[in-house]
């Protein structure tokens, strides 16, 4: 199927929606239940996916507890990523209804479930997928975290055989050092940094322009692309606006860090362009964080219908 449409939601409508099929993830943080509370009257399947090397503490056995009290099937992962063909085979209609929480997942596991179905042409003829995501407080850091290295995030990405100058497309956190290690790292003959802006909390932003403010001194101004954090949609298309003027004189890099959101938009601009790069900063492992939820959530409708 193709990648057909893409919709901003107002959050006051998220339940405007039913779906054949609610997936999910079972974590360990009090978050991670809040989309789930909102959809407690549907009656679909309902799917807790669950890492097993997860770390079982904080909220984690009270969300185990809540989701299996509600119906869900909590489904362990053993391997990198869920099972989505062995979910959605043998479909019982030729569309399908999907609610697909991200909150408390990882970027392989969204992008290989949007991947199943830009790839799929025999289970469905069209897919109507509501993303729905739940947005954290702000925490101030007290450690500051160190860059090891970039890791592409694919090992089989799109490659041509030219040799191109290089533009990196930089999602910004409000952690120290990060996004000039990166810079440092990519050297990019061409940036453009993102930034949420309003973000969750004006917090946020501010202490994103303190710990930044070398690269962004030294990037354009017309290069320094502020996006808002609750519409999908908008940074979806901001990001194809930038990219497709590039496509044909730069190899993109495309490095989503900071909100989960802007990781969603990357992942489907991928697979639009395949020739767009992702690629993440690796960190030490962090100690795990309990994050709380905060205002309401993400919903961005995603449709993909069947190739003519």
């Amino acid at each position: 199927m193709e990648l057909s449409d893409i919709q901003h939601i107002d959050p006051g409508k998220i339940t405007d929606f039913e779906p054949d099929i609610f997936i999910t993830t079972l974590g360990f943080e009090s978050r991670c239940t809040s989309i789930a509370r909102q959809f407690e009257s549907i009656n679909c399947r309902k799917i807790a996916f669950s890492r097993t090397d997860h770390p079982k503490e904080f909220a984690f056995h009270e969300n185990r507890s809540y989701y299996v009290k509600q119906g869900f099937e909590v489904i362990p992962v053993e391997t990198k990523v869920p099972d989505f063909g062995k979910v959605f085979s043998n479909p019982p209609k030729d569309t399908v209804n999907i609610l697909f929480d991200c909150t408390s997942m990882s970027p392989r596991w969204y992008y290989e479930f949007f991947r199943w179905f830009s790839e799929n042409q025999d289970d469905y003829t069209s897919a109507n997928l509501r993303i729905v995501y739940t947005m954290a407080c702000y925490e101030s850091l007290d450690s500051i975290r160190k860059v090891k290295r970039i890791r592409e995030f694919l090992k089989t990405e799109y490659r041509t055989g030219l040799k191109k100058k290089k533009a990196l497309i930089l999602g910004m956190g409000h952690e120290q050092k990060i996004g000039e290690t990166i810079h440092k790292l990519v050297k990019p003959d061409l940036l453009y940094l993102y930034y949420a802006d309003p973000p969750v909390d004006k917090q946020f932003v501010e202490k994103l322009f303190v710990n930044n403010h070398s690269l962004i001194n030294e990037t354009p101004i017309r290069n320094l692309v502020a996006y808002p954090i609750r519409n999908g949609q908008s940074i979806f298309q901001s990001l194809v606006d930038t990219i497709l003027p590039l496509r044909n004189d730069y190899s993109i890099i495309l490095i989503p860090h900071g909100p989960k959101i802007f990781s969603v938009a990357a992942m489907l601009v991928h697979l639009e362009y395949p020739d767009v790069r992702i690629s993440y900063p690796v960190f030490n492992k962090p100690p795990a964080v309990d994050r709380h939820p905060c205002g309401e959530p993400v919903v961005l409708d995603v449709h993909f219908d069947g190739e003519e």
